[in-house]
């Protein structure tokens, strides 16, 4: 009877770890919106309506679009990355139709390193330049950028990306040089001089040396 038993609670294991091992990819994702109550729309499936928590794919950008009812509002369309194993919460402002607001926004990332690599939710978007890279048409809500450059600290960050008549949204990265490590210079020691020894045919000499002197004092 205890056979079976065992047998079942291992199987239900088994089972149990790949469940356990796929939830360590999933990430979870907040959206809101002012005002509140919009139509939310998660990779182009309806989720509900803000303010609305949803599970993602770990370490992806999600396109998101918010759309109210009623008022005149602008529907809301952006993109929002999410971290692996991260709650992220995104709050958009949705404006009036009347307001004419820009779907894109304009990003200026600025650095120390010259020449350092700049990526965008993991995708290559170019170099600094004289301090700076602009990009233009860049999609609203939160975005991961990565600036970095052999030799130097890693700079990474969550950036919300506003529209571009609203403001210019502006990253700077300062990176640290790495330390190297300082060679060590070899310290010579000076041996201490060697004692200095009389020949032993020279203390054989002198002493019989005395021996003369004293024999001939003797007589």
């Amino acid at each position: 009877m205890k056979l079976p038993l065992i047998c079942l609670t291992l199987c239900l294991i088994l089972l149990a770890v790949p469940a356990v091992m796929a939830d360590e990819t999933v990430s979870k994702l907040t959206v809101d919106s002012i005002p509140g109550g919009a139509d939310l729309r998660i990779s182009d499936q309806f989720v509900g309506y803000t303010p609305t928590t949803v599970e993602v794919p770990g370490g992806s950008t999600v396109s998101v679009m918010i759309q109210r009812h009623g008022g005149s509002y602008d529907i809301w369309r952006g993109s929002v990355y999410v971290p692996k194993g991260e709650h992220v919460t995104y709050t958009a402002k949705l404006y009036k139709t009347e307001d004419k607001i820009r779907t894109t926004g304009y990003l200026v990332v600025t650095s120390n390193a010259e020449g350092a690599e700049v990526y965008l939710d993991n995708g290559y978007i170019g170099v600094i330049t004289d301090g700076r890279l602009a990009k233009d048409e860049i999609r609203l809500g939160l975005h991961q950028v990565l600036v970095q450059k052999p030799g130097y600290t890693t700079y990474t960050n969550l950036v919300e990306v506003l529209p571009k008549n609203i403001a210019t949204t502006t990253v700077e990265a300062d990176l640290t040089p790495l330390a190297t490590a300082a060679t060590p210079i070899p310290t010579t020691e000076t041996a201490p001089p060697a004692p200095t020894r009389t020949p032993a045919p020279l203390i054989g000499l002198a002493a019989f040396g005395l021996a003369a002197v004293a024999l001939g004092l003797r007589r």
